[in-house]
């Protein structure tokens, strides 16, 4: 074997070994935004629904959220009534949205949870704030007691918010897609 073919050889096992097996290494090292602990209760015309949203900030967001750029996140809450063998029907839907920023006069975190404003003295207190959920859902209908009902939720991080100059440099990063998969828990209709 030439010294040339040798060469090629090891320039194209690294770029294999760069394109196929690095990215799989860094996303092993930053886990994956999920929603975790889906529990609630349907009663008469609502369902309330706790869940907690984990690996949601990465130690880039939190070092953003310390410098005073606003995160907020966008959360969808369906209810559905389960039926066996046949479609899951919507019976309740509510979008959420959550938005936390350091304000560095008074020292503070503003954490907007849609009507109110909680100011909290400390960064773990927002990142709380930020993924530790109860909601209520209103219901279409009276529940029905005895049977199946579930909630299925979603978040992403709302890019809405933020500046025009760091939408675009966040569109090409990937260390700020927080996008969850629809997770699903059940609800209790006593």
């Amino acid at each position: 074997m030439s010294k040339e073919a040798g060469l090629r050889y090891i320039a194209i096992t690294l770029i294999f070994f760069g394109v196929l097996v690095a990215p799989g290494l860094s996303a092993a090292a930053s886990p994956e935004p999920r929603i975790k602990d889906i529990h609630g209760k349907a009663k008469g015309r609502e369902a309330r629904v706790s869940f907690t949203l984990r690996n949601a900030f990465s130690p880039e967001m939190v070092e953003a959220l310390k410098s005073g750029i606003e995160i907020s996140f966008k959360t969808v809450v369906r209810v559905q009534r389960v039926h066996r063998n046949w479609f899951d029907t919507t019976v309740g839907e509510i979008t959420l949205s959550r938005s936390v920023r350091y304000d560095a006069l008074s020292r503070l975190y503003r954490l907007n949870r849609g009507k109110e404003e909680e100011l909290l003295p400390d960064i773990f207190g927002a990142l709380s704030g930020m993924t530790h959920y109860e909601v209520v859902v209103p219901l279409d209908f009276e529940v029905e007691r005895g049977k199946r009902y579930r909630a299925r939720i979603r978040t992403h991080l709302d890019r809405v918010g933020l500046s025009e100059p760091l939408r675009s440099i966040f569109f090409f990063s990937s260390l700020w897609d927080v996008e969850t998969d629809w997770e699903k828990g059940d609800i209790s209709a006593p």
